[in-house]
């Protein structure tokens, strides 16, 4: 299947996390110890031109022992994106051998094993009527991936992806967002629980219990602050974060059910279709067809380093959960935790976001890789965070509405 040439602008120079010529790449860094070292090899990068880098080849393998283990973890995405015809570009991915249909379907058809699919999303898309009963024109829409492993051929197949959505003239407004799916068998694994057509909830709700506490209690804020590496600010702030709401309430250490937990995310979220819209998605778990855990904060993005450093993010929650169970006891640091409020100059109560560093990054990877992460991929998120800032709590965008 061909993946294009779309490397060069998605990030092409680091192919290799061993990448010869590149000094320090494939080290392990324990943090925060390294963190100057983490600080200087980006730094390194940048004077070179190279910045965060695109990687393809073990994106994913923070914990290089694990290698076999997250190799076998499977990753869905959904790239959201505005203005650009949606039937152009889904008639540019038919041409390279990536979707099935040269045509844009209907919000998550069924879809060809392998392939790739542009879809409409009323969130996005708007539909054009045609004069004498044409096609309509779907402007705006979401290219949905197959089930991807980090494999080199998969990160090519996004490099091109993202070539032909910018090719196409697509933009990223506060609607769009980018949703990473982490297929929930890399959690079975770790729980030794049942598969899924077995039932094996009861194994399963402990770790998937320390990955809610994670992404929504001990580390929901640098999560947001990450997430907003486009833009700077959230896409969802002037509805709320209606795409992706943030924990509401308090999280209990253990659940009797897999609903109570999903339950527990979605807060005051009322319906099955608004339910989906919890900022970490449970709501798929156990479904033989999308078995997945769905992280839906990002920011919607063309920029094929944020996609890289937002999955490394939410394989770094999963394997926290997984292998560090400690972490889940760290104390919260919930959305807003490092937003403060300022008197302006002329009187007006304006909020800043307050920059204390990357010490909040440090020590998640700190607890989530005890054992060190790769310098390259430390050096991604860390990239990302400077590109991102702290964001207000639901209470303080109340407060300003």
């Amino acid at each position: 299947m061909m993946a294009g040439s779309g490397t060069q602008e998605a990030g092409e120079a680091s192919s290799s996390p061993a990448r010869a010529g590149v000094p320090g790449a494939g080290r392990l860094v324990h943090l925060p110890a390294d963190h100057l070292d983490v600080e200087w090899w980006l730094a390194r990068r940048a004077v070179d031109g190279e910045a965060a880098g695109y990687g393809t080849d073990g994106v994913l393998a923070l914990w290089p022992g694990r290698r076999r283990e997250t190799d076998r973890w499977t990753m869905g995405l959904e790239i959201e994106f505005a203005v650009a015809d949606a039937g152009w570009v889904a008639s540019e991915l038919h041409a390279l051998g990536l979707s099935a249909s040269p045509l844009p379907v209907a919000y998550h058809s069924p879809r060809e094993d392998g392939r790739w699919a542009v879809e409409q999303d009323r969130t996005v898309s708007t539909v054009f009527e045609t004069p004498g009963g044409g096609p309509p024109v779907v402007v705006g829409g979401e290219v949905v991936s197959p089930p991807l492993r980090d494999t080199p051929e998969a990160w090519r197949q996004v490099a091109a992806v993202l070539d032909v959505l910018r090719r196409c003239g697509a933009e990223v407004n506060r609607s769009c967002g980018l949703h990473i799916h982490i297929g929930t068998d890399a959690l079975r694994a770790a729980a030794g629980a049942a598969p899924v057509a077995a039932a094996g909830e009861r194994e399963l709700l402990p770790v998937l219990s320390r990955l809610a506490m994670l992404a929504s209690v001990c580390f929901e804020d640098l999560v947001f602050r990450l997430a907003s590496a486009e833009g700077g600010n959230h896409r969802g702030q002037a509805f709320f974060y209606r795409h992706c709401r943030p924990l509401e309430g308090h999280l209990q250490g253990a659940y009797d059910s897999l609903a109570d937990l999903t339950g527990a995310l979605t807060g005051t979220l009322a319906t099955e279709g608004a339910s989906r819209r919890a900022a970490l998605n449970l709501t798929n778990v156990g479904d033989p067809h999308k078995d997945t855990i769905e992280f839906r904060q990002c920011n919607g993005t063309l920029d094929g380093r944020v996609v890289q450093g937002f999955a490394r993010l939410c394989t770094a929650l999963v394997g926290a959960a997984c292998w560090a169970p400690e972490a889940a006891l760290l104390p919260p640091s919930p959305l807003g935790d490092h937003w403060a409020r300022r008197l302006g100059a002329d009187g007006d109560d304006a909020r800043v976001a307050l920059d204390t560093g990357a010490g909040p990054l440090w020590a998640f990877l700190a607890a989530a890789c005890p054992d060190g992460v790769p310098l390259e991929a430390a050096a991604s998120l860390l990239w990302l965070f400077r590109r991102g800032a702290w964001q207000p709590s639901l209470a303080a965008l109340a407060s300003r509405a």
